[in-house]
């Protein structure tokens, strides 16, 4: 990894230790959502110490993401709890949605139904993700080829996506299973110092993210794990595939 520029650090490293303070003590079972990737491998590093905390991943049998996961909570020697769902369930979680999906793309629909069943299966009322990563750290493909300019206009249109409807109806989706979601890299002392960072040291060169990878890697993340390549979620815990397969042949996402 390369070596972190050191101006804009001190700013962010404060605004992360205040937007982890109130998961970092208590006693009480926390979730963290976990893929085994960079974002929540980060998040478990960093919560490594707080009593009750438990990683949960969710996926169909022999996922990435349950495979990843494991081999993840074992260098990090941490709780894990997996869920392994079935077609069944996540075709039971596609329909128990369609009240809050019938509006949004074909992609949009895999993720949040993959959502669902990680919040349903998660063994804790308050549940921690890592949603806010990508569109501060430009993780997302769509990134890659653009210039700083557009990098700057793209990543602040992404967040306010995140921020006034995919969050929201994430929060909605966990308040119908009884839980809470929270999402650190989303507090607002975080976002604004990350967004100080100026987008040239954060740009997805050499590779997405590299930014965070360095800088998780600073503060003692594992290597193999910083430098995980990104995947998402519907693509991790296969519920892509099964949705995918149940389209009408020829569907493309709006």
């Amino acid at each position: 990894m390369d070596a972190l520029p050191t101006g804009p650090s001190g700013a962010l490293e404060s605004a992360w230790e205040r937007a982890l303070a109130p998961w970092t003590t208590g006693s009480g079972v926390l979730a963290l959502l976990f893929s085994g990737g960079l974002d929540s491998s980060f998040l478990a590093w960093e919560l490594r110490g707080r009593r009750g905390l438990v990683l949960a991943t969710v996926g169909t049998p022999q996922s990435p993401d349950l495979l990843d996961a494991e081999e993840a909570a074992r260098t990090l020697r941490l709780r894990w709890v997996p869920a392994i769902v079935s077609e069944a369930d996540v075709r039971a979680m596609a329909a128990e949605l369609a009240d809050t999906t019938s509006h949004v793309s074909s992609v949009v629909r895999r993720v949040l139904v993959a959502f669902g069943l990680a919040v349903r299966h998660a063994p804790a009322a308050d549940v921690l993700c890592g949603q806010g990563a990508d569109e501060l750290f430009l993780g997302y493909a769509h990134y890659r080829s653009l210039d700083d300019d557009a990098l700057r206009q793209r990543s602040a249109e992404d967040l306010a996506r995140l921020l006034g409807d995919d969050w929201p109806r994430s929060l909605a989706i966990a308040r119908r299973f009884g839980k809470t979601v929270h999402a650190p890299y989303l507090d607002p002392g975080f976002v604004a110092a990350a967004q100080a960072i100026p987008v040239a040291l954060r740009a997805p060169r050499p590779t997405p993210k590299a930014f965070l990878r360095a800088w998780a890697e600073r503060r003692g993340l594992p290597a193999r794990l910083a430098e995980r390549p990104k995947r998402a979620l519907q693509y991790g815990t296969g519920v892509d595939r099964i949705l995918r397969r149940d389209e009408p042949r020829g569907s493309s996402p709006p």
